[in-house]
């Protein structure tokens, strides 16, 4: 119980002074140790739910440790309490340990359910979605137990490394640099198949490019590496930066300052790459000769983490009657900067394929919205199955694979029945 009366003092004080629980502080080092493939398959099993067991898991092995610590030392020193206060050590026990599991639950309980039970994207479920998310419903991704809060006053975004003019930028010269605004969709590495870890925002921001240009970096400054306020790190080829102005240091979701979950004040954005390629919390840009590594790529993902092509159907929702006089069929499909050409339906088991009617994208960085209108030809039960064509013409790939190391794979589909 005395583990547990720790625990619970940690969590409660942790906010107040400024330090990590021991839980948070034992998260990296324990997925340090933890296979790749055996990571991802927690990932793509438990989704939201694997860090709140993650911690659980964490909290718990530290109280039975603790226990093994308190039996190990009171057996070295053998007391022998009388009846009396043997029984008042019981109840004082019982009482710290109800109170400490009870201050536990109040601290993480709600939290963890929201996780589980409410994350921002499930708000949309069972309808078809919007062209642009809206910002609560922004899907919402982190490594972290407890996310970092930065404030404004006192951030600075430093640019340096090896380069002629370090920069050193604070919010509000950030802001006033010459802007840019972006519809992107922004999808996580570890989404599903027909999954709603995958959202599409108006970002405004700063082109890397020309952040960077302004530090004049050195012949050889080949790689730049992130580093954000809760220890994150990623990586860019300078080249690629180069080439590529729409990456942004963003600052803003749909016209407001970035949402704290979402990693204010700015992030990097990287259109067409998976979601962990963009460090949010960013506080420091290293032009450097060679690349730092990311904190995904260390457990095994795809360092490229370039999306690939999916399509999802929205409506109608897995397990659905619908009528047989007919149905909506719809969803959206996105293959990062590629873009798509053509969006497919099947209601018979991938014999026979129906083009749907995709609505054009917003920019040359977002999914698409597709419809369908399905005229089912007699009742009964039927699997509907998606598939969509990048704008190259080239087909997704059929094949099933979970979302490590490189995203997941496969035709989403929905069982449906129809009556009358």
């Amino acid at each position: 119980m005395v583990g547990l009366a720790v625990l619970a003092v940690m969590y409660v004080a942790a906010p107040l002074l400024g330090f990590q629980p021991l839980p948070e502080a034992l998260q990296q080092p324990l997925l340090n140790i933890l296979p790749g493939p055996v990571f991802g398959f927690l990932i793509d099993t438990l989704q939201h739910a694997g860090k709140v067991l993650e911690e659980l898991g964490i909290i718990a092995g530290l109280v039975v440790l603790a226990g093994l610590a308190g039996a190990l030392f009171a057996r070295l020193r053998r007391p022998a309490p009388d009846a009396a206060d043997s029984g008042r050590r019981h109840l004082l026990t019982l009482a710290v340990g109800g109170a400490s599991i009870a201050v536990l639950g109040i601290r993480l309980i709600p939290g963890w359910a929201q996780s589980i039970l409410h994350p921002a994207e499930a708000g949309l479920e069972g309808t078809l979605s919007p062209e642009l998310t809206p910002p609560g419903h922004f899907y919402v991704v982190s490594k972290n137990f407890a996310d970092p809060v930065v404030a404004e006053a006192g951030w600075r975004l430093e640019v340096g490394g090896r380069v002629a003019r370090p920069q050193s930028l604070d919010y509000a010269a950030l802001k006033a640099l010459p802007a840019t605004s972006e519809y992107v969709t922004l999808e996580c590495i570890s989404n599903d198949v027909g999954g709603n870890l995958i959202s599409t925002g108006r970002f405004t921001g700063v082109s890397l490019r020309d952040l960077i240009a302004l530090a004049s970096p050195a012949p050889d400054a080949t790689a730049a590496n992130f580093t954000a306020a809760d220890g994150y790190t990623e990586t860019l080829p300078v080249a690629v930066i180069q080439a590529s102005p729409e990456i942004l240091v963003a600052y803003e979701l749909d016209g407001a300052p970035l949402p704290n979950e979402h990693g204010f004040p700015a992030r990097i954005l990287i259109p067409g790459r998976y979601g962990m390629k963009g460090p949010k919390w960013l506080q420091r840009i290293t032009l450097a000769d060679t690349a730092v590594g990311g904190y995904w790529e260390g457990e095994g993902w795809d360092p490229n983490a370039s999306v690939r092509t999916t399509a999802r159907i929205d409506v109608p929702a897995n397990g659905s009657v619908v009528h047989l006089t007919g149905a909506e069929v719809g969803g959206v499909a996105y293959a990062g900067k590629r873009g798509i050409r053509s969006v497919e339906v099947s209601s018979d088991g991938g014999h026979t394929w129906s083009q749907a009617d995709v609505k054009p994208p917003l920019s040359p960085f977002t999914w698409v919205v597709w419809r369908l209108a399905w005229r089912p030809a007699a009742e009964g039960s039927y699997t509907l199955v998606v598939r969509a064509r990048d704008g190259s013409g080239a087909l997704q790939s059929p094949a099933t694979s979970g979302s490590f190391p490189s995203g997941a794979g496969g035709y989403h589909s929905v069982q449906v029945t129809v009556g009358r």
